[in-house]
């Protein structure tokens, strides 16, 4: 099993330490910011309170002995770099460095670091996708010329199966899920929708106008086919 130490347990670094946590890798959170680490403690594999640019406090720890490490630090670069380069000093192979502007990720190529992550980019990319786009829910970008999407059931689908309407020979792109949305009265007579997902579709099924589909492609095949089919891209 991985082990991934995420050094600087801020908003970013909390919720990516317990998602890897939760997807079974062994985490080890690192902050010196000891309220920080008491709330995620029983979250992940190991919490430690310590200041990562001390080289002696770091090995005591045996953060040079993890497979990937995360510096996750906010506005703080200069402990963002410093860390860096202790990682690099401690030969660890796999590192991502949270870069906030562009001289921090100047100097962090300059380092040789080639997994920078920048949540503000992706995410402004992220939802600027999602508002433009008419009639779609979430719209993640995968690469920069493919997304992945979650759209309403267009008009013209609705009572076809997923073998007769041709998504994939006519528009290029594939249906990888189906979310169902199941109506259920409630004891105070309001609606509610149990929402079920189906990530290996039967290509018998029958699309319904309350179906959500998770389709993949290229920009320009799901552009067209939320074009043709009523959708606004």
């Amino acid at each position: 099993m991985k082990t991934i130490a995420i050094i600087g347990v801020g908003q970013f670094g909390y919720h990516l330490a317990v998602a890897l946590s939760q997807k079974g890798y062994e985490i080890v959170a690192v902050d010196k910011n000891e309220d920080i680490i008491t709330e995620i403690k029983d979250l992940v594999s190991q919490a430690v309170i310590l200041d990562a640019t001390d080289e002696k406090a770091m090995r005591a720890v045996n953060i040079d002995t993890v497979d990937k490490a995360v510096v996750a630090f906010g506005a703080n670069v200069q402990s963002s770099l410093l860390t860096t380069a202790l990682l690099q000093r401690m030969n660890i192979q796999e590192i991502y460095v949270r870069q906030i502007n562009t001289l921090q990720e100047s100097i962090l190529k300059s380092m040789g670091i080639k997994n920078l992550i920048s949540i503000e980019e992706e995410m402004g990319s992220q939802v600027a996708n999602t508002i433009s786009s008419q009639g779609v829910g979430r719209y993640v970008a995968i690469s920069n010329r493919h997304s992945l999407i979650e759209i309403s059931v267009p008009d013209p689908l609705v009572g076809k199966t997923l073998e007769n309407s041709n998504i994939r020979s006519q528009y290029g792109i594939n249906i990888v899920g189906i979310k169902t949305r199941n109506p259920e009265i409630m004891d105070d007579g309001e609606v509610s929708y149990e929402i079920q997902m189906t990530d290996i579709p039967d290509p018998r099924y029958v699309l319904k106008k309350e179906d959500l589909l998770v389709v993949a492609g290229t920009d320009d095949n799901l552009n067209r086919f939320m074009t043709v089919l009523g959708k606004d891209a």
